[in-house]
């Protein structure tokens, strides 16, 4: 497929550069960047109607389409084929009405923050991983702290603010311009997938940056994990973005990037060969938010007794890459690390013809997907920690193979607690949508996914709260948690599961 589309690349870019003029092997290199540049509306123009061929409807009904998805899955390309506030559970908090979620239920504009340029990376910065973010063991919490986790975002703002809300973790007066975190010392883990399908994927970045700063002034935490959209992005496959999400990347980073590069000009763009650069050039390692946001995140993290990831994780996965915290600190090591000299072409006078930025920007892909750490490789069946779905899928019901992901499960858990020195007893994932918060594998494993994005299936949003040691005799609680302040135990979202035979 990639092939294929390099092809089809190619031959726009050519028809492109024959009908300005260009091709001349004689012809001066800085009059050919002009024609070379003129090639960008048309490879633009390309690569939008290539990602919108994976939805349905107008601009304004991005809703996505499962069924073509489905039937189509086996030609995706894959990301490794790209060449102290304590709480109390009986307390109770007042939710917004409808009416007031109504008003942002559609943007005509784009939104702001009073306190921030959108166009500035440090608006997207989250605080700095230190030792031990990425394990924060039983011991280290504090009874009836709330631990709370939000499943997939998909560039909706207002699917994550209704997730914010639910979990009664921001200050009523809160706006979508004005997150307030109110959590105290209580810890969010968003399991990844902020990025594609949506519109609003900075804005929903800046949100929750905003709130991560937030929170680590009033003791808490926000622990943001990367999902395998964020992954593609990087990889610089952008199969599953929304036009309006492009359009806000560019809009809100392209001046900017113009600004900073190429001394003024539009010159850096010709080395991403019109594949969406300030797209590229924002979540590629060593680029515009790998500093202040990508380098901080994480893989998985286990907070309390509990384990958080996007796809699901393995003992396998465990030994393979050293244990939780080498996985993590080889993926920041990967998006700290700017890409060699080769590919970093500012300036534009590199290229002579058309096929040079192709061969160049085929050769930039190719080394990403190479430096890549393993644990976020992979694609649609993959096994990796950011792909697999052996313990979520099928949605709302018993793994496939219940007894083999029972084994996988169980492997993992007793693998996870050995590294962490004390008991991590389950697993909370997203990545794969569900109607709704449920519990499979003996209760192990979480699916907290409800395809809350328009880009998905608009479902409910719902949220996950462990209140740590808040039992009688110590043990975890467990409730979902719904917009409307609904409370329900965990016992009423468990999956019903036939006795192994």
């Amino acid at each position: 497929m990639r092939n294929q589309w390099n092809n089809r690349l190619q031959q726009v870019l050519l028809q492109q550069s024959r009908s300005s003029g260009s091709g001349s092997g004689n012809a001066n290199t800085k009059s050919n960047l002009s024609n070379i540049l003129n090639t960008h509306n048309a490879v633009q123009a390309f690569v939008q109607q290539n990602c919108r061929s994976y939805f349905t409807g107008t601009n304004s009904n991005y809703k996505y389409n499962y069924k073509y998805i489905k039937n189509n899955h086996q030609h995706h390309p894959s990301a490794a084929a790209a060449t102290t506030t304590t709480f109390s559970p009986s307390s109770s908090r007042s939710s917004p009405s409808p009416s007031s979620l109504q008003v942002f239920s559609r943007f005509t504009t784009k939104p702001t923050f009073i306190d921030d340029n959108p166009s500035s990376p440090s608006s997207y910065s989250i605080p700095p991983y230190e030792p031990n973010d990425d394990i924060i063991a039983p011991s280290s919490i504090q009874p009836n702290t709330r631990i709370v986790s939000i499943g997939d975002v998909h560039g909706d703002i207002l699917a994550l603010y209704k997730f914010l809300t639910a979990s009664q973790l921001i200050h009523p007066n809160s706006t979508l311009t004005n997150p307030i975190w109110d959590g105290g010392d209580s810890i969010l883990v968003q399991c990844g997938d902020i990025l594609d399908r949506g519109p609003n994927e900075l804005f929903c970045l800046r949100y929750i940056s905003s709130l991560a700063r937030q929170a680590q002034t009033a003791g808490g935490k926000v622990l943001i994990l990367h999902g395998n959209h964020e992954i593609l992005n990087s990889n610089g496959l952008f199969h599953y973005t929304d036009q309006n999400g492009d359009e806000e990347i560019e809009s809100t980073f392209g001046q900017e990037m113009d600004k900073s590069k190429s001394e003024g000009s539009k010159r850096w763009r010709i080395q991403y060969a019109g594949n969406q650069p300030s797209r590229w050039n924002a979540f590629e390692p060593g680029g515009w938010l790998s500093e202040p946001l990508l380098k901080h995140m994480n893989v998985a993290v286990v907070v309390g007794r509990t384990l958080f990831v996007h796809g699901g994780l393995t003992k396998d996965h465990l030994v393979k890459y050293g244990g939780l915290s080498e996985m993590n600190a080889s993926v920041r090591k990967w998006y700290g690390t700017p890409l060699p000299e080769e590919y970093q072409n500012d300036d534009g006078y590199k290229f002579k013809t058309v096929d040079e930025v192709i061969q160049n920007a085929n050769a930039r892909a190719k080394f990403i997907s190479k430096t890549q750490p393993e644990c976020l490789g992979g694609g649609i069946g993959s096994a990796s920690p950011v792909w697999m779905r052996d313990y979520s899928s099928p949605a709302d019901a018993v793994p496939k193979q219940p007894q083999r992901a029972q084994k996988m499960i169980d492997d993992c858990l007793e693998e996870i607690s050995s590294e962490v020195g004390e008991g991590v007893v389950r697993v909370v994932m997203g990545h794969t949508p569900q109607s709704k918060i449920n519990s499979a594998l003996q209760n192990k494993a979480w699916r907290i996914d409800v395809g809350a994005s328009k880009g998905v299936m608009n479902g409910t949003p719902e949220v996950l709260e462990i209140i740590h040691c808040g039992g009688e005799n110590g043990e975890d609680i467990i409730n979902i948690l719904t917009v409307e302040g609904e409370r329900i135990p965990a016992v009423e979202r468990q999956t019903i599961e036939i006795p192994f035979l």
